[in-house]
């Protein structure tokens, strides 16, 4: 009897276990956090984004053109204002992340952002002619954005890229 009882619940729960498992239904996620284990499955019924490759470049914001024409250094002070972005063209901020992390270069602004900040600079000028610049560092970092089908198939991949900026540079140049 005892025995009965333990077969009888085993089968009911696992009967229950089955209902429910085949009554769940996959909606698509686009939030989706990619998973750092190599061999794991998103959710089905989600998307995925892997990175690919990235490229760095510098875009100038300001010039400026300084003389001194005192053997003693004079400073130049200027408020700049230097573009600022961190956006990714398709998958919203789980793909923005993922491509971030493949890229191994952090974003110096928050995902979304896409806007200018002013500083103040400030370089020591020598006797002579100097160009002055600034301006901010970009990454653009591409991937392909997948969906996950049944039971575990990358399908309709779709190149998508993040562009944003990592830092601010200056230089001063003699002329």
């Amino acid at each position: 009897m005892k025995s009965s009882k333990i077969l009888l619940s085993l089968g009911l729960a696992l009967s229950l276990s089955s209902f429910s498992l085949s009554s769940v239904s996959a909606q698509k996620n686009p939030d989706l956090k990619i998973s750092d284990q190599p061999n794991a499955c998103p959710e089905v019924g989600s998307y995925t984004t892997s990175y690919r490759s990235k490229t760095t470049s510098t875009k100038t914001d300001f010039t400026h053109y300084a003389y001194n024409g005192s053997s003693s250094n004079d400073s130049v002070s200027h408020s700049v204002a230097i573009s600022h972005q961190a956006t990714v063209s398709l998958g919203g901020k789980a793909s923005f992340d993922a491509l971030v992390a493949g890229a191994e270069i952090t974003a110096n602004v928050g995902y979304g952002y896409n806007n200018t900040k002013t500083i103040t600079k400030t370089w020591s000028i020598p006797k002579g002619s100097w160009k002055l610049t600034a301006g901010s560092k970009w990454v653009k970092s591409t991937g392909t954005r997948y969906y996950i089908s049944p039971p575990c198939n990358l399908t309709n991949g779709q190149t998508t890229t993040a562009n944003y900026t990592y830092a601010t540079w200056s230089s001063k140049t003699e002329q």
